[in-house]
């Protein structure tokens, strides 16, 4: 796919998004197995089109490095019988090429196969959504209307249809952790429910330490269950750790990662050359840090109207919670947003749509974050991947290197909004509906501290 076929699917997606989004909004007032149908026809048909394409004749456009320079590689290696981290490069956790791999050799060790587990991996992730927003209609947290917008708004979104279906992105696969682990801490499972969300982090990459603070605001948290919870993980990395020698390798490259395009600190060498300074010392831990900084204060805050009964454990205060940091990071970290964005989309789908957060202006960031990734990696791309934006300026037009540019400033905008309106949702209590009946198995365990 050349820039100007990757734009035009960005717009065409963001146009679709906002027109499925604006019709279910506009027909509040009509009956809900309408939509439904409407939304489950909408999501398949999208999901099984547009994987056919790319199976049947887009597998070779795809140029980014991931799906076609680490996966199949890494694939390759791991059939042959060698040892992730000790036998060959590989960065993510140990649960994620066995995995993969069924799928990669059901489709002919293609990447047909690859997109394919994550289109699956998504539909896992919806299942245990909308399993999850059922137990919070019934205990008067959300109501259909809300839930029937945020999906309209999420299934044709540009970012998650492009690098789930078309790159085949396993970033999807940390959503699917996280809303399986929000259902069963609803249930009251606790255990479980930790299991499974501390285990993304050997399920997917690192960045699923992203979603672990919002695990303590689906319930009320239990220390003993959470540590019950934490030895599946531990016992995976220790024999991880036994085979490879070296499980810290993964930590050490997140810690290492360049600058990408999309961030902060890639608008910053717009002024000059600072990726030495990112490199080492003070300035390679100067992105965690400003992260954290900001974190501590939202979640600090959370904490303080959960003590103040300003605020409760919920479903909509965890999908907050989790907005917050993942658009916080993308803010603050070196990472780009581009290949990842479809983490944040269907908490973020859920804040923007909330009944009384001014729905026509707030889904336009999330609209804007999900097609300008695409957008901006696409011109990076043909820009030749440029470590320093200023030299873009140099080496090609001053008016396409300042729109992108304009993107990048946009997206961290963007990003911003979305962030704020997550920690909003987060430290305020949600009230749409009556609450679930006495006999409900997690009927006790709202509100306060």
């Amino acid at each position: 796919m050349t820039l100007s076929h990757k734009v035009l699917f960005a717009l065409i997606a963001m146009v679709s998004s906002y027109g499925l989004w604006r019709y279910i909004h506009s027909h509040s007032s009509d009956g809900s197995t309408t939509k439904d149908r409407l939304l489950i026809i909408v999501y398949v048909v999208s999901r099984v089109s547009l994987w056919l394409i790319f199976a049947l004749f887009l597998q070779h456009c795809v140029t980014s490095s991931d799906p076609r320079g680490f996966y199949i590689p890494q694939l390759e290696h791991f059939l042959s019988g060698e040892i992730p981290v000790r036998d060959f490069y590989y960065p993510y956790g140990p649960l994620l090429l066995p995995s993969i791999t069924p799928f990669y050799l059901l489709l002919g060790r293609s990447l047909a196969g690859i997109s394919l587990f994550a289109i699956l991996a998504e539909a896992v992730a919806l299942w245990f959504f909308i399993k999850s927003v059922r137990i919070a209609e019934r205990l008067g947290e959300v109501n259909h209307i809300w839930v029937q917008d945020a999906l309209a708004l999420y299934i044709l979104n540009p970012a998650t249809l492009y690098w789930t279906v078309l790159q085949g992105y396993h970033s999807i696969t940390q959503t699917a952790y996280s809303m399986a682990a929000f259902y069963f801490l609803l249930q009251g499972r606790h255990a479980l429910g930790y299991g499974v969300g501390l285990l993304g982090l050997a399920g997917t990459k690192f960045l699923a330490v992203l979603d672990w603070p919002a695990l303590l605001a689906a319930n009320r948290w239990k220390v003993g269950k959470l540590l019950v919870g934490a030895i599946p993980l531990l016992v995976i990395y220790g024999i991880y750790q036994w085979i490879t020698g070296d499980i810290l390798f993964p930590l050490r490259f997140h810690f290492t990662y360049p600058s990408s395009e999309g961030n902060v600190w890639y608008l910053l060498t717009l002024f000059g050359n600072s990726q030495a300074f990112y490199s080492m010392g003070f300035g390679s831990v100067l992105s965690l840090l400003l992260f954290a900084s900001l974190f501590l204060l939202g979640f600090g805050r959370w904490l303080w109207c959960v003590r103040q009964n300003r605020t409760s454990f919920s479903l909509p205060t965890a999908l907050g919670i989790s907005t917050f940091t993942i658009g916080l990071f993308f803010i603050c970290s070196r990472y780009t947003g581009n290949y990842y964005v479809p983490i944040l989309m269907l908490p973020a789908c859920m804040v923007v749509t909330h009944p009384g957060s001014g729905t026509q202006r707030a889904v336009w960031p999330v609209l804007l974050v999900s097609s300008l990734c695409i957008v901006g990696d696409a011109v990076w791309t043909t820009f030749g991947q440029p470590s320093v934006l200023i030299e873009t300026f140099a080496n090609h037009p001053a008016v396409l290197a300042g729109l992108w540019t304009s993107t990048i400033v946009i997206r961290l905008v963007a990003f911003a909004l979305i962030a704020c309106k997550g920690l909003s949702l987060a430290t305020s209590v949600v009230r749409l509906g009556n609450p679930g009946t006495p006999e409900s198995p997690i009927g006790e365990r709202h509100y306060a501290v």
